[in-house]
């Protein structure tokens, strides 16, 4: 098969009626996946002569066309199948041509499935590319950063332009690997662009495949996570878990799930869940340290819970989380505070000197009274202890409750603060 062969299979697509039919035909001549187009290899193989002129039937209509066609030759005749440095300029040429021709109004929808393959294949080269080069090019991810622009723009020409269906039914695709890119910049941020852009549209999310509901919900459920928004986090996270089957999908999500349950007051089953990954020494070793943790905040000791985060910081950090764990003091106190009270016999009144909270050596000792008080405020404030202080080391407790349940607390607060980006959902 030769590049005439070629633009003689894409000129028959022209005159096809059928819109599915025609989609399909033309996804499978300009797919780059090699075991997916005998193309490929065939013109890589071919000792026959490039002709210097392609024209197809569609270039009246559609003349961004040509330069797809033009660009996938040149990738077929002059990539290098052991150099993927070689190879990277001329896939993402095509890309960027496939994107410019995905603006026309009467074919560009031909080109979504195009885009998508080519996306999938091209981000895993830039990412190692971006690695291998890291020290040359000091760090600047130059490739990531490329394809993040032509990714967006063409997810803002779905957005803004056009209602065609297959077009439309790439753009939650499109809008994720944004997010997964965004994330690999250390720029999470930008991910709001995405969330505030897809609740703009029409569309709504159970219209697209569960799998990209999955991956939406879990980058919604980790911004949430670094913004401090825990109630919203878990409730993505909690998506997330119950609508994949997917062991390694499972111990990807638990490592943001579990922390942020404890730290709402969720405590996982955490027998059930180690009989459930049982031989999985990685997320044996995250789910342990975790009962550790959650035992440690029930029972309200702070100095048990610092030295087990000191012991595993190294470990935290690289799970990314060791930010976040700060949280988790406020419970330790509230608890730690109920816990005093009850011994007490659940007197009116709760002195907070006789509460034993640590003061960190750093506090100089005429203010380590203000340490302490500062420490009762957050948490009347909060609502994890219901109250007034009417003293400095003295609380006057709620008649009713004042320990309130500390899920059912924060989900009061917060759960209807839904934000401006989750309507679509």
């Amino acid at each position: 098969m030769s590049v005439s062969d070629l633009i003689r299979e894409i000129n028959k697509t022209h005159s096809i009626s059928n819109n599915n039919e025609k989609f399909t035909a033309l996804t499978k001549l300009l797919t780059i996946l090699p075991i997916e187009n005998k193309f490929i290899t065939s013109i890589y193989n071919s000792t026959n002569q490039v002709p210097k002129n392609i024209s197809t039937l569609y270039d009246e209509e559609w003349s961004a066309f040509n330069s797809i066609v033009t660009s996938f030759i040149k990738f077929c005749v002059e990539m290098d199948p052991w150099s993927a440095l070689c190879s990277f300029d001329l896939l993402t040429t095509y890309l960027n041509d496939l994107s410019i021709a995905f603006n026309n109004n009467t074919y560009g929808w031909l080109l979504s499935d195009i885009i998508k393959t080519t996306i999938t294949m091209v981000i895993p080269i830039a990412i190692k590319l971006d690695y291998q080069m890291f020290y040359k090019e000091q760090g600047g991810k130059y490739r990531l950063n490329y394809m993040a622009s032509i990714i967006l723009k063409i997810f803002n020409n779905i957005r803004i332009n056009d209602s065609n269906v297959y077009k439309k039914s790439i753009i939650l695709y499109l809008g994720n690997k944004l997010c997964f890119i965004y994330w690999k910049l250390d720029n999470p941020l930008l991910c709001l662009n995405i969330f505030s852009n897809m609740n703009n549209t029409s569309l709504r999310i159970k219209e697209f495949p569960m799998s990209e509901q999955i991956k939406y919900k879990f980058y919604l459920g980790k911004f949430w996570f670094i913004k401090n928004e825990l109630i919203k986090s878990f409730e993505n996270f909690k998506f997330c878990l119950l609508n994949t089957s997917s062991l390694k999908n499972q111990k990807l999500i638990l490592e943001y799930f579990i922390p942020v349950s404890i730290i709402v007051g969720k405590v996982p089953n955490f027998n059930y869940l180690k009989s459930k990954f049982n031989g999985d020494n990685s997320i044996l070793e995250f789910l342990n340290l975790f009962e550790r943790i959650a035992f440690l905040v029930k029972i309200g000791d702070f100095n048990g819970y610092n030295n087990l985060i000191a012991e595993n910081y190294k470990y935290l950090k690289s799970k990314g989380i060791l930010l976040v764990m700060n949280k988790i003091e406020l419970l330790i106190y509230r608890n730690l505070s109920c816990k005093v009270w009850s011994i007490l016999g659940k007197q009116p009144n709760l002195n907070t000197n006789l509460v034993p909270i640590p003061i960190p050596s750093s506090i100089p000792p005429q203010d380590q009274i203000f340490y302490k008080e500062n420490i009762f405020v957050t948490l009347i404030d909060t609502g994890l202890l219901k109250g007034k202080l009417v003293k400095t080391n003295l609380i006057a407790l709620s008649k009713i409750d004042p320990f309130p349940n500390v899920f059912d607390r924060y989900l009061r607060a917060y759960s209807n603060k839904t934000g401006s980006n989750t309507g679509w959902i």
